[in-house]
Protein backbone atom coordinates (compact mmCIF):
# COMPACT_ATOMS: atom_id res chain seq x y z
CA UNK A 1 0.00 0.00 0.00
CA UNK A 2 1.22 3.92 -0.14
CA UNK A 3 1.20 3.72 3.62
CA UNK A 4 3.68 0.99 3.69
CA UNK A 5 5.80 2.41 0.76
CA UNK A 6 5.65 6.11 3.21
CA UNK A 7 6.72 4.16 5.75
CA UNK A 8 9.76 3.06 4.18
CA UNK A 9 10.90 5.84 2.88
CA UNK A 10 10.65 7.26 6.26
CA UNK A 11 12.69 4.62 7.55
CA UNK A 12 15.38 5.32 4.52
CA UNK A 13 14.81 8.56 5.28
CA UNK A 14 15.64 8.29 9.86
CA UNK A 15 18.55 5.70 8.32
CA UNK A 16 20.31 8.60 6.31
CA UNK A 17 20.27 11.04 9.06
CA UNK A 18 21.75 8.65 11.21
CA UNK A 19 24.76 8.13 9.02
CA UNK A 20 25.69 11.89 9.00
CA UNK A 21 28.27 11.45 11.40
CA UNK A 22 30.03 8.44 9.78
CA UNK A 23 30.40 10.61 6.47
CA UNK A 24 28.75 7.72 4.07
CA UNK A 25 25.75 10.45 4.11
CA UNK A 26 25.46 14.24 4.00
CA UNK A 27 22.88 16.70 5.14
CA UNK A 28 22.00 17.48 1.78
CA UNK A 29 21.31 14.16 0.79
CA UNK A 30 19.04 13.64 3.78
CA UNK A 31 17.77 17.62 2.54
CA UNK A 32 16.94 15.98 -1.07
CA UNK A 33 15.06 13.08 0.16
CA UNK A 34 13.20 14.81 2.69
CA UNK A 35 12.28 17.25 0.04
CA UNK A 36 11.13 14.14 -2.32
CA UNK A 37 9.17 12.26 0.14
CA UNK A 38 7.52 16.12 0.74
CA UNK A 39 6.32 15.18 -3.36
CA UNK A 40 5.44 11.99 -2.63
CA UNK A 41 3.22 12.80 0.13
CA UNK A 42 1.55 15.56 -1.95
CA UNK A 43 0.73 12.90 -4.47
CA UNK A 44 -0.70 10.75 -1.84
CA UNK A 45 -3.10 13.08 -0.65
CA UNK A 46 -4.11 14.32 -4.06
CA UNK A 47 -4.58 9.99 -5.20
CA UNK A 48 -6.90 9.60 -1.27
CA UNK A 49 -8.86 13.16 -2.04
CA UNK A 50 -9.48 11.56 -5.40
CA UNK A 51 -10.10 8.24 -4.67
CA UNK A 52 -11.19 8.10 -1.30
CA UNK A 53 -13.29 10.31 -0.57
CA UNK A 54 -15.95 9.08 -3.13
CA UNK A 55 -15.93 5.88 -0.78
CA UNK A 56 -15.91 7.43 2.25
CA UNK A 57 -18.61 10.41 1.06
CA UNK A 58 -21.72 7.30 0.24
CA UNK A 59 -20.47 5.04 3.27
CA UNK A 60 -22.57 6.04 5.48
CA UNK A 61 -25.05 9.00 6.83
CA UNK A 62 -22.01 10.34 8.85
CA UNK A 63 -19.60 10.45 5.42
CA UNK A 64 -19.84 14.20 4.39
CA UNK A 65 -18.86 15.08 7.61
CA UNK A 66 -15.65 12.54 7.31
CA UNK A 67 -15.16 14.02 4.09
CA UNK A 68 -14.75 17.52 5.76
CA UNK A 69 -13.02 16.01 8.53
CA UNK A 70 -10.07 14.34 5.78
CA UNK A 71 -9.97 17.92 3.48
CA UNK A 72 -9.05 19.55 7.18
CA UNK A 73 -6.43 17.10 8.22
CA UNK A 74 -4.47 17.27 4.92
CA UNK A 75 -4.73 20.68 5.19
CA UNK A 76 -3.23 20.72 8.82
CA UNK A 77 -0.91 18.39 7.34
CA UNK A 78 0.59 20.23 4.18
CA UNK A 79 1.08 23.10 6.49
CA UNK A 80 3.29 21.23 8.97
CA UNK A 81 5.19 18.83 6.36
CA UNK A 82 6.00 22.85 4.36
CA UNK A 83 7.08 23.80 7.76
CA UNK A 84 8.74 20.67 8.70
CA UNK A 85 10.70 20.47 4.92
CA UNK A 86 11.51 24.17 4.81
CA UNK A 87 12.99 23.43 8.84
CA UNK A 88 14.94 20.71 7.11
CA UNK A 89 16.38 22.49 4.08
CA UNK A 90 17.42 25.29 6.56
CA UNK A 91 18.62 23.19 9.48
CA UNK A 92 22.28 23.97 10.33
CA UNK A 93 23.81 21.45 12.38
CA UNK A 94 23.43 17.36 12.08
CA UNK A 95 21.43 17.62 15.52
CA UNK A 96 19.39 20.53 14.25
CA UNK A 97 18.30 18.15 11.32
CA UNK A 98 18.19 14.77 12.96
CA UNK A 99 16.03 16.60 15.64
CA UNK A 100 13.88 17.28 12.40
CA UNK A 101 13.58 14.61 10.79
CA UNK A 102 12.59 12.96 13.87
CA UNK A 103 9.63 15.09 14.57
CA UNK A 104 8.18 14.82 10.59
CA UNK A 105 8.75 11.06 10.76
CA UNK A 106 6.82 10.54 14.37
CA UNK A 107 4.39 13.08 12.95
CA UNK A 108 3.67 10.96 9.72
CA UNK A 109 3.70 7.58 11.67
CA UNK A 110 1.21 9.17 13.74
CA UNK A 111 -1.24 10.54 10.89
CA UNK A 112 -1.22 6.95 8.60
CA UNK A 113 -2.13 5.27 12.15
CA UNK A 114 -4.91 7.54 12.59
CA UNK A 115 -6.18 7.64 8.84
CA UNK A 116 -6.11 3.91 8.83
CA UNK A 117 -8.26 3.54 12.00
CA UNK A 118 -10.74 5.83 11.31
CA UNK A 119 -10.61 5.93 7.18
CA UNK A 120 -9.73 2.43 5.95
CA UNK A 121 -11.22 -0.09 7.99
CA UNK A 122 -13.64 -2.95 6.88
CA UNK A 123 -16.66 -1.51 8.20
CA UNK A 124 -16.22 1.74 6.71
CA UNK A 125 -14.89 0.50 3.16
CA UNK A 126 -16.81 -2.88 2.73
CA UNK A 127 -16.19 -4.64 -0.22
CA UNK A 128 -19.71 -3.38 -1.66
CA UNK A 129 -18.39 0.11 -1.68
CA UNK A 130 -14.97 -0.31 -2.72
CA UNK A 131 -15.15 -2.75 -5.92
CA UNK A 132 -11.90 -5.50 -6.15
CA UNK A 133 -12.38 -4.37 -10.23
CA UNK A 134 -11.14 -1.00 -11.14
CA UNK A 135 -13.40 -1.30 -14.03
CA UNK A 136 -16.42 -2.64 -12.72
CA UNK A 137 -16.70 -6.32 -13.80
Amino acid sequence: SQHREIEQMLSELEAGVAKLGEGSVDAAQVKRAAYALRGILELHMNFEEAHMVPAIQDADGFGPERVRHLHAEHADQRRELDRLVDAIREARSPDSLVSTVTTLAEMLRVDIEQEERDYVNEKLLSDNLIPSDPFGG
